[in-house]
C-alpha cells in the first residue's frame, strides 16, 4: 500500500502539468492568432491614445507613419497638439480597411482647459487615417 501511494503522487503531479500545459498550449493559439486588419488598427489607435492621454508624446510618436518620423523629431512631436484641452478617454467606433490604408471613426472625450471654460468636457469625433508599410500599420500624421 505504501508503494502504490508513492507511485499515485508523481501520476497525479504528471497529470496536474499536462493539463497546466495543455492550457498553456490553447491559451498561446489564442494570442497568437492572426488579427484582421480592422483589429490591428483598432488596438494600434488605442495603445497610440493611450499614450496620448497619458502625456508621454515620445511613445505616441512611435506610431506614425516613417516618413513623418524622418520629418519631424520626437522631441518636437508635442508642439503639434495645443494646450487648450487634455485628452481624457477615447473609443474606437468604426475601422473600414482596404488592401493598405484603414479609416477610423475614433470618439475623443477632452478637459477644457481654458480660462472660463477650465474643467468642462468636450466629446468630439475624429477620423484617424492609418496606412500599412512593411507590414506594420501606422498613423497617417499630416505635416
Amino acid at each position: 500500500m505504501f508503494f502504490a501511494l508513492r507511485q499515485s503522487r508523481p501520476r497525479r503531479a504528471a497529470g496536474a502539468l499536462f493539463l497546466a500545459c495543455t492550457a498553456l498550449w490553447l491559451a498561446g493559439c489564442a494570442v497568437f492568432a492572426p488579427q484582421t486588419p480592422e483589429e490591428a488598427v483598432t488596438q494600434r489607435s488605442q495603445e497610440r491614445w493611450a499614450a496620448m492621454i497619458a502625456g508621454d508624446f515620445d511613445h505616441a510618436w512611435t506610431y506614425t507613419q516613417p516618413g513623418y518620423r524622418a520629418v519631424v523629431r520626437q522631441r518636437d512631436y508635442v508642439k503639434r497638439f495645443g494646450s487648450a484641452g487634455q485628452p481624457k478617454a477615447v473609443q474606437v467606433n468604426k475601422a473600414e480597411c482596404e488592401a493598405e490604408r484603414c479609416a477610423l471613426r475614433v470618439t475623443l472625450t477632452s478637459k477644457i482647459l481654458l480660462p472660463g471654460f477650465r474643467g468642462q468636457e468636450v466629446t468630439v469625433g475624429i477620423d484617424e487615417i492609418w496606412v500599412r508599410e512593411d507590414g506594420q500599420w501606422w498613423y497617417y500624421q499630416i505635416l
